[in-house]
């Protein structure tokens, strides 16, 4: 989902600034600090005392003493998501096991797809909703602004608390293991954000039209295989590849992949660590390489450069182009416009023959900093937003009524699913755990900027491979020799 990140930077990196202009820095929540630091967090609710000050983290909380912890419900709860690609009908579904949960409770619901736009005299502020997601863009970074200026609660007690239609389980026992770190954004004094669906992207492929022709998926072959599977689509007048071309940055969900498959695991690392000549590693440039012989060929539809992402991604749904590089959440982007009888697959990117990562491994994560509490009037009724939202009754509504699954485990259990979305999981599974990851964006945006503003150009050839990486190489020194940049440290590299 790497638009979601870098097609609101500059948005995102406003808000943040402005937020840091009218608040004092807060200690912790930004990194360090006792993992026990929500008991002593300075929220304004005086409901955050309903908390006891002597709770044994990871030991149970019933859901009947959470209840006395949450109270008589507010006058309102009030609920501001981000509206995208998920929609609001799940949003919809928990505030109506909420209220039915919970007599009395009314919720209002509301959102827009600039949300962060609409919220920003507000947060600034302090008046905050109580649960919501995407208030903040711009990236982890912007969102760890977001922390430190205390726009969110920290969601520790609610990791124990019994998770909804599961008796004597926690909720941090029914997430996927993974997510809450992931979520977690680097910070370690407290959970600042919980996960929500868990995502993966690479090739959607045609599957009726792969089907007919004989042509194996994409991850079923080499990559100098699927090269020439292209030529093969375009002989039977097809175009093998449409893109999002207003935002290229799509892309990276094949570029990603094959630097990794290419190069190992050890490359991405040497990039996110600053390591001198990680850019210019001859396995990096070959996969930046790929993707200009890709578009120098005539692989892409005609005029895709000039489309919206979902102008892009139609042309696939049309059967007009046989493979889009995207994510989980195409299925439910393209909804409205999707052919009747149309059948996708998600394919992870193909690995070269002289791979050095694993051949099976997939640009995915088991979820995200997605849902956020807001440090405003009613942060535990936030939470329990969050604890029916993670439950499995609100999984198989995601799983049959949006197609994602959910960051919980069994999250697809008695839910009648898309192909499209077991395909997905399929290939997860296939992975092993084998989940491909770069952080130098988030960590580093300067670099990540270069990168951005150039995917078009790499593309089409506009630029070479050679002179965007002495680019890279160039920001990623002025990075390394600034002493105001806190670095970060990549362990994860055998």
């Amino acid at each position: 989902m790497k638009r979601r990140e870098f097609l609101y930077l500059t948005a995102g990196m406003t808000l943040s600034a402005l937020l840091a202009s009218c608040k004092p820095k807060s200690g912790g929540g930004g990194g360090g600090g006792a993992k026990d630091a929500y008991l002593g967090f300075d929220a304004r609710s005086v409901s955050w005392k309903n908390i006891p000050a002597d709770h044994q983290k990871g030991t149970l909380i019933p859901q009947d003493e959470w209840y006395k912890m949450l109270g008589d419900p507010p006058e309102e709860i009030e609920a501001a998501f981000w509206l995208e690609g998920w929609g609001h009908g799940w949003v919809q579904f928990v505030a109506d096991m909420l209220e039915k949960e919970h007599p009395g409770a009314k919720v209002k619901i509301w959102g827009d797809p600039r949300i962060w736009e609409t919220l920003q005299p507000r947060l600034v502020d302090g008046d905050i909703p109580d649960v919501g997601r995407q208030w903040i863009t711009g990236g982890e970074q912007s969102q760890i602004q977001g922390v430190r200026d205390k726009v969110y609660a920290p969601c520790d007690i609610l990791l124990d608390v019994e998770a909804y239609g599961q008796p004597g389980k926690r909720v941090a026992d029914v997430l996927l293991e993974g997510s809450l770190e992931r979520a977690a954004m680097g910070l370690t004094d407290a959970q600042w954000a919980m996960p929500f669906v868990q995502g993966a992207s690479g090739i959607y492929y045609n599957v009726t039209m792969f089907e007919e022709h004989g042509w194996p998926a994409p991850d079923e072959i080499t990559w100098e295989e699927f090269i020439e599977l292209g030529e093969e689509i375009k002989k039977a007048g097809i175009a093998p590849w449409t893109y999002q071309g207003k935002y290229p940055g799509y892309m990276d969900q094949v570029l990603t992949p094959l630097m990794y498959k290419k190069a190992g695991q050890q490359a991405l690392c040497d990039i996110d660590n600053l390591k001198e000549g990680a850019w210019k590693n001859p396995d990096i440039m070959w996969a930046m390489e790929q993707l200009q012989l890709m578009f120098a060929s005539d692989w892409v539809f005609p005029g895709a450069e000039a489309m919206s992402h979902t102008e892009g991604q139609q042309i696939f749904m049309d059967g007009k182009a046989a493979m889009v590089p995207c994510g989980t959440w195409l299925e439910r982007e393209q909804e409205e416009t999707t052919p009747e009888g149309f059948r996708m697959a998600l394919s992870a990117v193909p690995a070269p023959k002289d791979a050095k990562g694993f051949a099976k491994a997939i640009s995915a994560s088991p979820g995200g900093p997605e849902l956020v509490v807001g440090n405003g009037k009613n942060p535990l009724w936030g939470m329990e937003f969050v604890r029916l939202t993670l439950s499995m009754p609100t999984a198989k509504y995601i799983a049959e009524n949006v197609g994602g699954a959910l960051s919980i485990k069994d999250a697809l259990q008695g839910a009648n699913v898309s192909e499209a979305l077991q395909s997905a999981v399929d290939r997860v599974a296939a992975a092993e755990g084998h989940y491909i990851q770069t952080w130098f964006g988030a960590w580093y945006p300067t670099i990540g900027k270069v990168r951005d503003d150039n995917w078009g150009d790499l593309l089409w050839s506009r630029i070479s491979v050679e002179e965007l990486t002495d680019q890279l190489e160039r920001a990623a020194k002025e990075v390394r020799e600034d002493s105001t940049i806190t670095k970060n440290e990549r362990t994860d590299c055998s």
